[in-house]
């Protein structure tokens, strides 16, 4: 990418914000609610994935709306535990900085609901042009639907556009969608 770059377009969990631990003791309470069990290794493995593709995975044979039950107790629960989010100051920091001048955009896995919370605790809501949960999307990461109408809303040409990425099902969904990532080590 060259040039004047038409957006910027971040992901939430695990990027802007650290909110590992607010996720797995949410999920593993949800999880236990439920009579499953989740470990932090399996935890590890779902990281940039969707609950809707990864709880399947996780207890074979659960049905919908099993899976629904789950995803609302986590919801409910995660509420309660966003004091152990951690922002990620250098990149929110360059956020302040380039929002009032460049088109900006938020993707994120995360649902509409506890996403909102996220951002009202950090102070992030008011840097972004367009937000794209996804609860809004039919195909989560690393389909690139989320940063395509991310990019429509926007008017932005991907070629001229980036995102920034930790995890591997979003850098996926980034590069499937056209837009140079810069990749987020975890911080």
């Amino acid at each position: 990418m060259t040039g004047t770059v038409d957006a910027l377009l971040f992901d939430l969990d695990g990027t802007l914000v650290d909110t590992r631990a607010a996720n797995y003791q949410a999920y593993r309470d949800a999880f236990a609610a439920s009579g499953h069990e989740l470990t932090p290794e399996q935890f590890d493995g779902t990281w940039g994935r969707d609950s809707r593709d990864f709880i399947p995975d996780l207890i074979p044979g659960i049905d919908p709306s099993g899976v629904d039950v789950i995803r609302a107790a986590k919801s409910r629960r995660y509420a309660d535990l966003l004091d152990r989010t951690r922002a990620n100051e250098a990149l929110v920091a360059f956020l302040r900085l380039v929002a009032p001048t460049h088109r900006t955009a938020l993707v994120s896995t995360a649902k509409s609901v506890n996403g909102r919370q996220i951002l009202e605790e950090h102070r992030l809501t008011e840097l972004f042009d367009v937000v794209v949960w996804g609860d809004e999307v039919a195909q989560s990461k690393p389909h690139p639907e989320g940063y395509l109408h991310a990019l429509r809303l926007l008017g932005a040409d991907p070629a001229r556009s980036l995102a920034f990425e930790d995890s591997e099902t979003g850098r996926q969904a980034a590069l499937a969608a056209g837009l140079s990532v810069l990749e987020v080590p975890h911080f």
